[in-house]
């Protein structure tokens, strides 16, 4: 039971999606280790022949169902266009093989395609400005991990770049301002803004039901 409560919650989680492999294979790790199959990422065995004993038959049956469980977790924790791709792989171990192939090496395509998407990247509007300046963090971490360290100098300007249009005026402040060395720095100063307007906005819809109130008691008087 415990057993498939861990493989509900992989399923009904964060899967590989080709861009989150970093992530994504540490978490496999877990729920291997969880389910005491982490060796089958790394060990395989080869299936007996019908000269051998019984017991290394009963061992190749014993090792061949926990591979497929362990496999099965793999498969489960991949989003549905790819398990096409990867359903085929006969073992667990080939298949966290062929799948650090494809997404966890840092080949010149991959840190090619890391950065492009970190250099134009802008805000989601639907995102708040932290769970943007967490997203940029995030993709800060892939560059890191993958040998591409970004200046601080070249955070900063990710992040102003990223902003909205209707941020213009802000955005040459904070690309004049002398107070912002590194990343830390700008996030606080755009949250900030952020909350100043999102203040601002509040007043601007609640003002003019104020002013309609205050014009009705005027006239009662």
């Amino acid at each position: 039971m415990a057993t498939k409560n861990v493989i509900a919650d992989l399923v009904k989680g964060e899967k590989l999606n080709g861009d989150n492999y970093d992530v994504w294979h540490k978490k496999i790790k877990f729920m291997l280790n969880e389910q005491e199959l982490e060796e089958h990422l790394t060990k395989e065995m080869v299936a007996p022949t019908e000269a051998q004993p019984l017991r290394d038959h009963t061992a190749y049956q014993k090792w061949n169902q926990k591979d497929r469980s362990a496999r099965y977790t793999l498969l489960s924790s991949l989003q549905n266009d790819l398990i096409g791709q990867y359903d085929e792989l006969p073992t667990c171990k080939t298949l966290w093989e062929q799948l650090k192939f494809s997404f966890g090496g840092t080949s010149t395509t991959r840190l090619r395609s890391l950065v492009i998407k970190f250099e134009e990247y802008t805000k989601d509007p639907k995102h708040t400005m932290s769970e943007h300046l967490r997203v940029m963090s995030n993709m800060i971490g892939k560059l890191r991990d993958v040998g591409h360290a970004l200046t601080d100098e070249q955070q900063v300007r990710a992040v102003i770049r990223s902003l909205p249009a209707s941020w213009a005026n802000m955005k040459q402040i904070l690309t004049h301002s002398e107070n912002i060395k590194n990343f830390s720095d700008v996030s606080q100063h755009v949250i900030l803004e952020a909350e100043t307007r999102d203040a601002d906005k509040t007043l601007t819809y609640v003002a003019p039901r104020g002013i309609t109130q205050c014009k009705w008691q005027a006239r009662k008087t």
